[in-house]
């Protein structure tokens, strides 16, 4: 089996949970998880059978599976019944792996293996969306909380930095991207200078973030820029997502196993958050260009269990050509959407790469998100 017919395949499982679960909006930035799987399935329809291969246009599908044409809180009201849904799919999906033995081999998208990697990552990212919107229900449900101490919390001088000396980076190249389907956003060769530095060797954890919440971090505003103030005093911010503080303990409903652990890294924080606590503790956050030239050096642990809240927006790299198509990055080019590195334990491995960048805006701490500091040299 392909890694896309596995990937297809728990996409399609996704199905067999309980209706309540497959059509609630969990979270006000996430889609049902019926609308993953739909969107999912639709995707690889419009670009090998009716983009590659001319087939016919399925425009029910689109109206719903599309997000440009319905928001994401009309979403579950579109959706079809249940047995509706699990025999539409269920039929598409075996008509989709009929049409990849039919693919025209000699096409370049085809022979290059290229359309076949990029719809592989699709599946990838929206499964790792199912597991967010999972835990965001498990959240709002106060499932499986556990209980942690400030007082065993770990003292914020425990964090251990390495050097990184000054050198030079070339980014862009295809051959770097290890992948056959690299995103537009990860080429256009080019060198960059990374200064000399301290980077943490592993991200803020459990315990790290405990102290800082000991230290009354969420309360002083002169740990937080003016956007990040007014961000936690409008929603009301105590505590990462998942959590609720109760005097001197907090309950976490963990992500995934141990990730309660002090000496886990924490996760559920915002950019707001990550840079409050750079700030408490002295340091900065990383630019991507320092945390790629850190992980070739070999600098960095436990990397791969959170994704890592950068410095800077996400950018084009010089010589940018949008691709597959116009909407993938430009839009989120505006100096509002930040750079995570790294990927979380629930990243699958198509976009598990160095190179790979995730970006969010600020204020968004449903993503698996933590954070590793940098500090001048």
């Amino acid at each position: 089996m392909s890694t896309l017919d596995a990937l297809r395949k728990d996409m399609l499982a996704v199905l067999q949970r309980p209706a309540e679960t497959l059509y609630t909006q969990a979270h006000p930035q996430l889609s049902p998880l019926a609308w993953h799987v739909g969107h999912a399935l639709q995707v690889e329809r419009y670009w090998l059978c009716e983009q590659l291969m001319g087939e016919p246009e399925d425009a029910v599908a689109r109206a719903i599976y599309f997000p440009e044409y319905t928001p994401k809180p009309a979403r579950a009201a579109q959706l079809p019944d249940l047995p509706t849904l699990q025999a539409s799919l269920h039929t598409q999906a075996a008509e989709l792996r009929s049409a990849w033995q039919r693919a025209p081999a000699r096409h370049g998208a085809i022979s290059s293996g290229y359309l076949h990697a990029f719809v592989t990552q699709h599946y990838a990212q929206h499964l790792e969306t199912v597991a967010m919107a999972d835990y965001a229900q498990r959240v709002a449900a106060d499932k499986a909380l556990q209980c942690l101490q400030f007082d065993d919390a770990s003292a914020p001088c425990d964090m251990e930095y390495a050097e990184l000396p000054a050198t030079e980076m070339e980014l862009g190249r295809l051959q770097d991207c290890a992948s056959a389907a690299p995103y537009d956003n990860e080429l256009g060769v080019h060198c960059v200078q990374v200064p000399a530095q301290q980077i943490a060797t592993h991200p803020v954890t459990v315990g790290q973030w405990l102290a800082f919440m000991a230290d009354h971090g969420y309360q002083r505003p002169a740990l937080w820029d003016a956007e990040g103030w007014a961000w936690r005093e409008q929603h009301a911010v105590t505590a990462p997502y998942g959590w609720v503080r109760h005097g001197q303990q907090v309950l976490i409903c963990p992500a995934w196993r141990d990730a309660t652990r002090y000496t886990s890294p924490v996760c559920g924080i915002s950019r707001h958050e990550a840079l409050a606590y750079a700030r408490w503790a002295g340091a900065e956050l990383p630019h991507e260009h320092t945390w790629l030239a850190a992980k070739a050096a070999g600098l960095l642990q436990q990397t791969g269990q959170v994704w890592e809240w950068c410095s800077n927006a996400l950018y084009t790299y010089p010589g940018f050509v949008a691709f597959p198509y116009q909407r993938y990055t430009l839009p989120w080019c505006d100096g509002q959407h930040w750079v995570l590195k790294g990927g979380s334990v629930l990243t699958r491995a198509p976009i598990r790469r160095d190179h790979f960048r995730n970006f969010y805006d600020a204020g968004q701490r449903h993503v698996f998100a933590g954070a590793r500091l940098v500090r001048s040299g």
